[in-house]
């Protein structure tokens, strides 16, 4: 997916326009002198036919797809070796001998096995060209002539037949009089060095395999030296393409291409066209999240006093710089609403978009204000899913039974799924508007049970509570249907293949800094089997050197004292704290829920280098002077913030959109928030139409049970398919043409019902279009616009903002957020928008 500003055609060199910036993929040469030793052994592929996912865990996974045939879709690996030499017991052990090689390129292929008109598999035969741009640095840099395969450029052709049984090489320099630009070698020293095996393992029949590996320090002729790992600017070009060979028999599938799009491949002549392999750490995508109880007490328990001298201004002060923040302990629901509307006015001062929140709030008076979880979850970045969930009511012991404890679940754009992504959009380079769902991590934040933490009812209860937010957690991860909740209604992408963070007060002693988990059986049994089950390595993290396997992400803190992690500061607390935090009591948490162990890669991965800090906060208007004259500051609550900074990477490439393929679309709205929040909460929220109009038919679904809030997540939706009550198929193979799609707002009142405006702009005369948004996605380019509206046939077709095109990847769907500007009625909303093209693997 391009992420990054287009580059300036080669100007004088080639045609204007030819070329765009080429793709790059970062991938981090495994090191054997940093990253293995006997005590922690390194993986590496072995080019034996078989393609073993976890051997390629130190590099990078791509899907393939045939964009001229269709069908099923076969992957890519990539993975490099440093330029450092492996000793007999670091690399590999348990196999016969030691087979980890240095200075390799790795390159993995599953393919999947045509099958006959009576659906059984058959053989595969095709030829795979594998091209490589030695000097890479020299074409990024439009030297003259680097655009075009040069001498010192390889192409290693495959020919192969699982039919016929053979599997030949020929290797080429790069050479403009020679054929299609490549000639012969002129003595077999000028190759690079070479292993091929192709096979079709037992414990895979439906896919052949294909692993090459090519040696990436050969030794050329004086003046032709390319040894692309030990080179300043450490970079390879790399483009490769399977062609199967046609059969009468079997249907053509298993091709694909590296980079992997649509279009032509100028036949292997223009290295810019080729994927640029960057040897450098893989580009990190930063988060961070913070923790913190603030002690606000209810209303009705006046007797209680809150945690600290903190009120709402103050703790809005404290928070709304923060990205992802996890508050507990803000019983009523006025306080959350006050909250998240200070933190936005503090944000708003200073030009930052606002923060949004998943709480829960409600304007119904005889509503104890104690039955609810006295959770906000704030973010900076766009909230794409939410839910809130209360623990059964009879999970609790003594006072906590007059609350609702439980988990709000947030899914979360990273700062990825809004990089500028430039779309050519009639020749014109554009910026895309949309957000790509792909790229999300799911946050969960919680306060559990309180009491002893000495074996008894209130850790038995607590201990019901993990197993709970456990069970949660997977069924939102795996992206639904929920069992216990309302809502969201249907299902939503999966994220199993990423880590999740919990933020909480989890109410459990734990270690602090380098102390052992011995002392802290309550904790261990937190983290381990059967409650939470988040301590158990797995097979990714056994097999590459670069990613994080760190649960507790606040155990230790930076500075002097790792020790100094205490987060429970007592009811009686001053600024002196600071100096005995590494005596305090340690209970909110950053946890990770690992990626779901597989023997295959996750779509990210946790980096190494997690920051943490456990700060107090104090209130500066109160204290009085000690003896010595000194202003003694009161906290703002009993409890220290927790801060954390991670960073991801990704380590699995998504899938573009292939036309040739059968796909299901779907429309919903996930998101409404109301923007008059003057008259205060809340807005009862129903839709009588989400529509979608598809090759001249039409589903119209309503959803008039009212849901009530300021913010909700409805998941209100539309899609192809066989389980709607009437026909709606999905889309064919090949299919070029439109699909339509809007939705209407409405909130529920006690005279007319209030249709809602969230559109900015106002096109035609028609109601509808001049409240709701409007949306056509272009089948034959991929293109998703918002679009002016219905009244016209042509208003369909009349873009008003370019959303994205999914040849540009956007694996997981696109969503936007529109927001209404009626200033006539005030009945203003935001709206989040999703729309998915899912590609249904076709025989």
């Amino acid at each position: 997916m391009q992420r990054v500003p287009l580059l300036l055609a080669l100007a004088g060199l080639i045609p204007t326009g030819t070329l765009a910036a080429p793709h790059v993929t970062k991938l981090l040469p495994q090191d054997a002198q940093v990253h293995c030793s006997p005590g922690t052994p390194c993986v590496q592929p072995t080019a034996d036919g078989v393609v073993a996912p976890l051997e390629y865990a130190d590099g990078k996974k791509f899907p393939l797809q045939d964009f001229v045939n269709g069908g099923p879709n076969g992957d890519l690996f990539l993975y490099v070796s440093d330029n450092a030499s492996y000793a007999a017991d670091e690399c590999n052990v348990g196999k016969p001998q030691n087979p980890c090689h240095a200075q390799s390129l790795f390159i993995g292929m599953r393919l999947p096995r045509p099958r006959n008109a009576s659906g059984n598999l058959v053989g595969l035969e095709g030829t795979v060209n594998v091209w490589l741009d030695a000097k890479r640095g020299e074409t990024l840099q439009q030297v003259p002539g680097a655009y075009v395969p040069r001498g010192e450029d390889r192409r290693i052709t495959l020919s192969y037949s699982t039919v016929k049984g053979y599997a030949n090489t020929v290797q080429s320099k790069g050479d403009l009089s020679g054929t299609n630009g490549w000639s012969a070698l002129a003595a077999p020293t000028d190759a690079w060095a070479t292993t091929v095996n192709v096979s079709t393992p037992t414990s895979d029949p439906a896919h052949v395999h294909i692993e090459f590996e090519i040696k990436l320090a050969p030794g050329l002729p004086v003046g032709g030296a390319s040894e692309p790992l030990l080179a300043t600017v450490r970079k390879l070009g790399l483009g490769i393409e399977h062609v199967p060979i046609p059969t009468t028999s079997a249907q053509t599938v298993g091709g694909g291409r590296f980079p992997n799009f649509a279009g032509l491949t100028a036949g292997g002549t223009l290295t810019g066209a080729w994927e640029t392999l960057e040897f450098a750490n893989p580009t990190p995508i930063p988060l961070s999240f913070t923790m913190w109880n603030v002690g606000q007490m209810p209303d009705v328990t006046f007797w209680v006093d809150d945690g600290g001298s903190g009120e709402i201004d103050t703790v809005a002060q404290r928070i709304f710089h923060k990205e992802v923040a996890c508050i507990s302990e803000v019983w009523m629901s006025h306080e959350r609403g006050e909250l998240i509307e200070k933190v936005n006015a503090l944000r708003a001062h200073e030009h930052l978009p606002p923060m949004q929140a998943v709480t829960e709030l409600n304007d119904n008076i005889n509503q104890p204000s104690l039955l609810s979880t006295g959770l906000v979850l704030l973010s900076s970045r766009q909230i794409l899913e939410g839910r809130v969930h209360h623990f059964p009511l009879n999970m609790c012991t003594d006072e906590d039974c007059l609350q609702a404890k439980g988990v709000l679940w947030a899914r979360i754009a990273t700062p990825a799924a809004t990089a500028p992504v430039i779309v050519d959009d009639h020749d014109v380079p554009t910026v895309a508007a949309g957000t790509d769902y792909a790229e999300f991590v799911d946050v969960f934040c919680t306060h559990v049970n309180a009491g002893d933490n000495t074996s008894g009812p209130d850790t038995t209860v607590r201990e019901e509570q993990f197993s709970d937010i456990k069970a949660y957690v997977q069924q939102v991860r795996q992206g639904g249907p929920l069992t216990d909740d309302a809502l969201p209604k249907g299902t939503w992408p999966s994220g199993l293949d990423r880590p999740a963070f919990l933020l909480g007060d989890l109410n459990t002693l734990g270690p602090k800094g380098t102390e052992t988990d011995v002392g802290f059986a309550h904790y261990a049994d937190m983290v381990g089997p059967g409650l939470l089950d988040i301590s158990k390595r797995t097979e990714f993290e056994k097999a590459n050197t670069q990613f994080s396997e760190t649960r507790d992400l606040a155990r230790a803190v930076s500075g002097p004292d790792p020790m100094a992690a205490g987060t429970w500061l007592s009811s009686v607390c001053t600024d002196n704290v600071v100096s005995e935090l590494n005596a305090k009591k340690r209970l909110d948490y950053v946890l990770v829920f690992p990626a779901q162990d597989t023997l295959d890669l996750p779509a990210f991965a946790l980096l190494n280098g997690t920051t943490a800090s456990v700060n107090p906060q104090f209130d500066p208007t109160s204290g009085s002077e000690d003896s010595q004259g000194n202003l003694v500051q009161q906290c703002l609550s009993d409890h220290a913030m927790v801060d954390v900074t991670v960073q991801l990477a990704r380590v699995k490439d998504v899938a573009k959109y292939n036309p040739m393929k059968k796909h299901r679309v779907e429309y919903a709205v996930k998101q409404v928030t109301d923007l008059e929040t003057a008259s205060g909460c809340c807005a009862d929220w129903f839709t009588p139409r989400v529509l979608m109009t598809v090759d001249g038919l039409t589903q119209v679904n309503a959803f008039p049970n009212i849901l009530e809030n300021q913010t909700i997540y409805p998941n209100w939706l539309v899609h192809t398919g066989p389980d709607n009550l009437f026909p709606f198929p999905d889309l064919p193979v090949g299919f070029s043409g439109t699909v339509n799609m809007t939705s209407a707002v409405w909130e529920s009142d006690s005279g007319p019902n209030d249709h809602y405006d969230s559109t900015p702009e106002s096109s035609a005369i028609l109601e509808a279009d001049n409240k709701d948004a409007h949306f056509t996605f272009f089948a034959n380019s991929g293109v998703l616009r918002r679009v002016k509206g219905e009244l016209l046939a042509i208003d369909w077709l009349t873009g008003v903002q370019l959303l994205g095109s999914f040849m540009d990847g956007y694996e997981n769907g696109i969503t936007v957020e529109t927001e209404g500007h009626d200033t006539a009625t005030g009945d203003n909303a935001r709206v989040r928008h999703y729309f998915n093209v899912k590609e249904l693997e076709s025989p």
